[in-house]
């Protein structure tokens, strides 16, 4: 089962090439990159939820599975834990380092990395479930996550940012599946194909994201340039972030009483490098830049081999 998913992760790894490719030959510079990136999030993203859910879950269905985005938000706890653990055991040069330090441990690549080995394994109902997911997983990331990046200093702007594109669309993807489930709404015909017609519009738009999301991937890693790569501390971050904490939260996963097809989609989730928007969030909280460039680019290139590791492991 190995080679099996290190062949298929290493064919989702060539869209990552494919933009590091375009970003070393000019073909896309760094402003047209953050420029595509925000527009993913924004408008590709958003279309790829509102599909995924309304298509996939019924308001009993989300009931049902309310476990996948709790289930997310363990994983990040158990990064934020243990991160800070390790934190009192560890030398670092100044505060801002031990706060990035703290952010790599409790965020990974929740979403778009996932998403194209979810859909490889799951198909698109497994998509859906992920999607859902990210409630969770952006719950984490300004809350405990910005917590973390501040040296353990909460700021009360953070709870501003979960109103973000992606989880405005999850609430509204919600609205619009408890509206349908509970007022049985039925359409005439002409109205009911017009919807189809649209539905299948933003179907097209969102099935953009996951590609147009790894390529841009590929082109932010071409800029990084990250100095002492092989550090004692980057090396710490590496076994935790792709090691430790995903051994930790499996077990957890494992003994809650999630769903075989819960614990599937976590599995995934627990098993991700560094979040690429740690580089971007870094610049915001006037965090250490340079350190989350190295944790991105070592992480991502160590879990080409891990990621296969713990899945063929953990999905017998």
């Amino acid at each position: 089962m190995f080679v099996k998913l290190f062949i298929r992760i290493l064919a989702i790894f060539g869209m990552i090439a494919a933009g590091i490719l375009a970003r070393k030959l000019n073909m896309l510079n760094k402003e047209t990159a953050s420029q595509m990136s925000r527009i993913t999030t924004n408008f590709f993203y958003p279309a790829l939820i509102f599909t995924s859910l309304t298509s996939n879950f019924t308001l009993k269905g989300l009931a049902e599975n309310w476990m996948l985005p709790l289930g997310a938000l363990i994983i990040m706890v158990v990064g934020y834990i243990v991160g800070n653990i390790t934190a009192l055991f560890t030398v670092f040069t100044e505060e801002r380092q031990k706060g990035q330090f703290l952010f790599q441990s409790t965020i990974n690549n929740y979403s778009f990395l996932p998403l194209p080995i979810v859909l490889m394994l799951y198909g698109d109902i497994g998509v859906a479930g992920l999607i859902f997911s990210t409630l969770g997983s952006e719950l984490s990331v300004w809350t405990i996550g910005v917590l973390a990046l501040t040296g353990n200093k909460f700021r009360k702007g953070s709870f501003k940012n979960l109103l973000s594109a992606p989880m405005m669309a999850i609430l509204f993807s919600i609205i619009v599946i408890a509206a349908r489930d509970i007022c049985g709404y039925r359409c005439s015909g002409n109205i009911q194909e017009i919807g189809q017609s649209v539905f299948s519009a933003i179907s097209v738009f969102g099935q953009g994201a996951i590609p147009v999301a790894m390529f841009i991937a590929g082109s932010r890693m071409a800029d990084l340039k990250p100095r002492n790569l092989f550090t004692v501390l980057q090396g710490y971050t590496v076994v935790l972030r792709l090691l430790i904490i995903p051994a930790i939260a499996a077990v957890i996963i494992y003994l809650l009483p999630f769903s075989q097809e819960v614990r599937n989609v976590l599995y995934v989730v627990a098993v991700m490098p560094s979040a690429i928007t740690s580089v971007v969030l870094s610049e915001v909280y006037n965090s250490d830049t340079e350190f989350a460039v190295s944790c991105v680019l070592a992480t991502h290139i160590f879990s080409l081999m891990t990621i296969p590791l713990w899945l063929s492991f953990l999905l017998k």
